[in-house]
């Protein structure tokens, strides 16, 4: 069961209008994030997860799209497996913000203390034990989609975005918290990458309603709205940085 079994026209417009967007604003991410890490504006390896997350971000609007046009029956196409894939990707667009606020606290890039120290392991034992387990959920969801089991797909997606989007805001509020930015490139980043991170999660939390027998054109009308919010706060971050490249350029 999907959102777009059975998609009205303003339906189709409105998702992919959209995807377009949202694949315009994760590649503007993408670069920005880029030339901010190159002209290290902030010395952290977080620009390695945010990059990834806009590289998520594109997939997740190139897989959407594909989705729609399935649900429209443009052309013939799994509607769930592709739906399934869609899902994959939006999750990984939510775990890599996390990742990246988490990267931030640890490294204490405003050179508070390190962070780290008080820990059992290492910086770099956690960060391939990230990768160990991204891989191990990526390689289960792929046998689970593969397996046509596109609910199961969607309950997954409800208890890790809830769980990592929990993780990513924790980590950024405690940046905050303690007074680590203040009206810098930081601080906007922080703000925004917090709203999207609630915004998206609450997009992936909201689609599960389909299985619990809400009005689907309720789940849709909150799933698009929360989507559209986090489309926007996307495009509010990407401008900070395009700024703050133009600014560091000058």
């Amino acid at each position: 069961m999907t959102l777009l079994e059975d998609p009205a026209g303003t339906v189709v417009v409105t998702r992919l209008t959209a995807y377009l967007l949202l694949f315009v604003a994760s590649g503007s991410l993408t670069y920005y994030t880029l030339q901010n890490s190159r002209r290290r504006t902030i010395r952290s390896e977080m620009w390695g997860y945010v990059i990834l997350a806009g590289i998520a971000g594109a997939l997740y609007a190139v897989s959407g799209t594909a989705e729609v046009i399935a649900a429209a029956e443009v052309l013939a196409a799994d509607l769930g497996f592709i739906g399934s894939i869609r899902r994959l990707c939006q999750l990984f667009f939510i775990i890599f913000l996390a990742l990246a606020m988490r990267e931030l606290y640890f490294e204490s890039p405003q050179q508070t203390g390190d962070r780290g120290v008080d820990l059992p392991i290492s910086i770099e034992s956690i960060r391939w034990i990230e990768a160990g387990f991204l891989l191990i959920a990526f390689l289960q969801f792929m046998i689970i989609i593969f397996l046509g089991l596109a609910n199961v797909t969607l309950v997954v997606q409800l208890a890790a975005s809830i769980g990592f989007t929990a993780y990513g805001v924790s980590f950024a509020t405690r940046i905050k918290g303690a007074a680590m930015s203040s009206r810098t490139v930081l601080d906007t980043m922080l703000t925004y990458i917090i709203a999207i991170l609630l915004s998206a999660g609450g997009a992936s939390v909201v689609e599960v309603g389909v299985l619990v027998d809400i009005q689907p054109a309720l789940v849709e009308s909150l799933s698009v709205v929360l989507t559209i919010m986090s489309i926007t706060f996307l495009l509010v971050l990407t401008t900070r940085l395009k700024q703050n490249v133009a600014d560091i350029s000058a």
